[in-house]
């Protein structure tokens, strides 16, 4: 089974999507820094079960557009937009869409966003917007909105009151006062849903509420539901229905078998899927390659976490030449076969981020390993090589286990490259190998010598940054932290962040990251790797116009904004 990453990129969570292929996680405290390192869950086990999915081919007609949803039979027609079903993002507009290749904003029920100063954001409404049942959105729908969230912090996913110390409306102005200068908690603002004051202000729990008779702004509304299929229609009333071309939009239950799950994707069962096929080329594009295409962008960083609390770990020349000594390509062929690009060494992803990187790193921070250059860095750690080991003063070899959950199958390749590289310069490095539930507890406990992780991938630099570099973060060993799991600590890096996060334009905030991106060079606190995969799976047989590396305007996710960019891009073929 292939490791899926967290995507790290709403400020609220929908604890009910799961993906076909991926447990569709707690979307990203953007600005809070609150997220997982850990991989998502996979759907798809070993099971052979049939597929409750319908097999009629993709868009039996060009009105309807079909999504794999779950791998399971929905038992629950939930439409809450904080945490529903698949759909729900169809149907709750928020504030503005941000794109999380490279974190822009782009106008949704607001018009436009200004950083007043570090503490004052404003959102600029836009006019006329209705909602489905045809009375007007005004402002204070969206102060009641954030009001609920303060009200109901179950539904405040992202902690975006850890930062809020008021919201108010000043004619079609939404004003935000943040407690703490914290500027980029803008995408994390811009991404809630907004719902009716004149609905869910009746709710008696909006944390339980399942909203089958939804009243939303969004370009589709709830048409049927069934357990294996829900269906969306176009919203007559959004101002977003002339800009979406598909009339309705089924997501289908997918197989909880990963063979019979493939097969129902070559097949074109689906008009878009999200699923990684190993050897795509083989395996889908060539059983029908006039329609089947694919597009696997990055979506986060894979990376080497190891414990900074321990020798030699905690030196950070030993941790360079850990960086120089591994064999990015090999790790990136081992674990995703050639489909990813190796990561640079600089926490960014690009070519998303191309404008923020600092000019001073040779080769936008791309290193290419070098044993010569390890041992030298292993040298002033006080590490040498004798005998075809690398040990220290004492003659004890460097040993060490890297820890991986057993069924993520490219992790565990990633990581099975990265010791036989290591190897290569005198170490003993062994794999650990717990089940997920395991690995998370440990890796947030630090209770762990090295590990598989991931971050990043909402094309924020501040989500990117603060999560594994803020010593707030930083629990103690064996108590549970939500980031920073390598416990880095730094009170000239937190001042960096804290610039960072009180920048009011795009120029400062990119000059902001520089230290930032000369400390991941320098110290490696962590290793990055590799780019791990958005697994966007197309037919064109019905709908074109899909995101690709040609016209990237979003990734290929089922979910999230991104879906909703996706609609207002596709047309009938």
């Amino acid at each position: 089974m292939n490791g899926k990453m967290n995507m790290y990129r709403k400020s609220w969570s929908k604890s009910g999507h799961q993906g076909s292929r991926l447990a569709l996680m707690a979307k990203l405290g953007v600005m809070t820094g609150v997220l997982s390192l850990t991989l998502a869950a996979c759907g798809a086990s070993n099971s052979s079960s049939a597929s409750s999915a319908t097999t009629s081919p993709a868009g039996s007609t060009t009105s309807q557009l079909t999504i794999e949803g779950t791998t399971a039979p929905v038992t629950v027609n939930n439409l809450n937009p904080y945490n529903g079903n698949f759909g729900v993002d169809l149907m709750y507009n928020s504030l503005m869409l941000v794109d999380p290749i490279n974190g822009t904003l782009s106008p949704e029920l607001a018009t436009s966003f200004k950083a007043v100063n570090a503490t004052t954001l404003e959102f600029t409404l836009r006019k006329g917007v209705k909602w489905s049942n045809g009375t007007n959105f005004t402002p204070a729908d969206v102060v009641f909105t954030f009001d609920m969230l303060k009200k109901y912090p179950a539904l405040d996913g992202g902690g975006v009151w850890d930062q809020l110390s008021s919201v108010t409306a000043s004619g079609d102005t939404i004003i935000f006062k943040l407690s703490v200068p914290d500027v980029p908690l803008n995408l994390s603002l811009a991404s809630v849903p907004i719902v009716s004051q004149a609905v869910w202000s009746k709710v008696a729990n909006p944390v339980t509420y399942t909203a089958t008779s939804p009243v939303v702004t969004g370009p589709y509304t709830f048409d049927s539901y069934a357990p294996t299929k829900s269906v969306f229609k176009k919203n007559p009333l959004s101002f977003e229905a002339s800009d979406v071309k598909p009339e309705t939009v089924a997501f289908l239950v997918g197989s909880s078998s990963q063979s019979t799950n493939e097969l129902l994707v070559a097949n074109d069962t689906y008009d878009f899927s999200y699923n990684y096929f190993p050897d795509v080329q083989t395996t889908y594009v060539a059983r029908n390659p006039k329609y089947n295409k694919y597009w696997f962008p990055a979506g986060g960083v894979v990376a080497l976490f190891m414990n900074l609390t321990e020798a030699p770990f905690n030196n950070p020349d030993f941790r360079r030449g850990i960086s120089y000594a591994i064999n990015r390509q090999a790790v990136e062929n081992k674990a995703v076969f050639g489909v990813e690009a190796v990561a640079p060494q600089t926490g960014l992803i690009l070519p998303g981020e191309q404008a923020w990187t600092d000019p001073s790193i040779p080769n936008d921070g791309l290193i290419t390993q070098n044993d010569a250059t390890a041992l030298k860095y292993f040298k002033l750690a006080g590490y040498t090589e004798k005998g075809g080991k690398l040990v220290n003063g004492s003659g004890q070899q460097v040993s060490f286990s890297i820890m991986e959950p057993n069924n993520y199958s490219d992790w565990v390749g990633a990581a099975q490259q990265i010791a036989t590289d290591l190897g290569k310069v005198g170490m003993n490095v062994t794999l650990n190998e717990p089940t997920s539930a395991v690995y998370t507890t440990d890796t947030e406990a630090g209770q762990f010598q090295a590990a598989m992780g991931s971050f990043g991938g909402s094309g924020s630099a501040y989500s990117t940054f603060n999560p594994i570099l803020n010593s707030s973060f930083a629990a103690p060993i064996k108590s549970a932290a939500v980031s920073n799991w390598e416990r880095f600590k730094s009170t000239q890096v937190d001042s960096e962040l804290a610039n960072l996060a009180a920048a009011t334009t795009t120029s400062a905030m990119i000059k902001a990251t520089y230290p930032l991106q000369r400390l991941m060079y320098t110290q490696a606190p962590i290793v990055d790797l590799y780019y791990g995969g958005m697994w966007g799976m197309f037919t064109t047989k019905h709908w074109v116009g899909w995101p690709s590396a040609s016209n990237p305007y979003t990734l290929p996710a089922t979910w999230d904004d991104d879906l909703l960019a996706i609609l207002m891009h596709v047309r009938p073929s």
